[in-house]
């Protein structure tokens, strides 16, 4: 998937530093919604409808903070990031989606490719000592690995050209191990791509965890608007509970308690205090014995 990239002297732009000294939690919905825009491969289009679930509290009056700051711009039906694909010098930012798209093809096809190659030279015998002498001149693979300066963009690991066809290829005389079942597959309810909608045991499929990730993304949509009306729904029962109450103020209070919005307590507690300075021969309300 795509790589969502910040430049290294984001911290010191003027439009950052404004946002910073206003309210910092802006930027945060700004890094938040640039990855989910990478992810979904949406052009730094970021819809109304989505602002709740990338920032559950606030999230409007922090989209109107990013506008004013012209970090984003308001667009029909939702905020888009300026300058999302490259800067106004032309320096490369983010790739569109028809170039994410384009370079997964290409690299599908290099690893069907590879593939059909790979499998038609073991399907050839080889004579032992071929196999030695091919053994021996193999350099031995070095542990040190050297991180890269920027971060570049890795194909799904599930993808015929991506990281798990590469280590296949690349352990050609090791048998392969069984793959272990895991509950989404071993679940005949488990959310998966059209093509592995009935398979019992589908494969590794890029497609399948997007459909995953989308039901995954919507069952917390859901989760957040019951909570809210859940919220909604107390907070009115409160409302009106204060408003048919002659005892309390419009904060639901007596004084400094908190109401209990029941007239008939006080009588209740003076005609229980009665009963037990009746049984217990006290004379008075303060429970003093004669």
């Amino acid at each position: 998937m795509p790589w969502f990239k910040v430049d290294d002297k984001f911290h010191s732009h003027n439009k950052v530093r404004k946002v910073l000294a206003e309210d910092p939690a802006a930027l945060a919905l700004w890094v938040v919604a640039g990855s989910w825009s990478s992810d979904n491969l949406t052009d730094g289009l970021i819809p109304d409808h989505q602002l709740p679930w990338l920032f559950p509290t606030g999230g409007d009056e922090l989209a109107r903070k990013l506008v004013a700051a012209r970090l984003w711009r308001r667009v029909r039906g939702g905020y888009e990031f300026h300058e999302w694909r490259s800067d106004s010098d032309g320096t490369k930012r983010n790739p569109s989606k028809e170039e994410v798209e384009e370079e997964r093809r290409k690299k599908a096809e290099a690893g069907r490719k590879g593939g059909l190659a790979s499998g038609k030279a073991r399907s050839k015998p080889q004579a032992p000592g071929e196999a030695r002498a091919e053994a021996a001149a193999e350099p031995p693979a070095s542990r040190v690995v050297e991180l890269p300066t920027r971060p570049d963009r890795e194909p799904l690991q599930g993808s015929p050209g991506g990281r798990a066809s590469a280590q296949a290829r690349g352990a050609r005389s090791t048998p392969s191990p069984a793959r272990p079942s895991t509950p989404a597959r071993a679940s005949p309810s488990a959310v998966r791509c059209v093509e592995h909608e009935f398979d019992d045991d589908p494969p590794r499929c890029g497609a399948c965890e997007r459909a995953r990730r989308h039901a995954e993304q919507a069952d917390h949509e859901r989760r957040i608007e019951t909570r809210q009306a859940h919220l909604r729904t107390t907070h009115a029962d409160k409302r009106r509970a204060i408003a048919n109450c002659p005892l309390c103020d419009d904060s639901g209070y007596r004084g400094t308690a908190v109401c209990g919005h029941d007239p008939g307590a006080e009588a209740r507690a003076a005609r229980g205090r009665r009963i037990v300075n009746d049984l217990m021969g006290w004379t008075s309300d303060e429970r003093t014995p004669p």
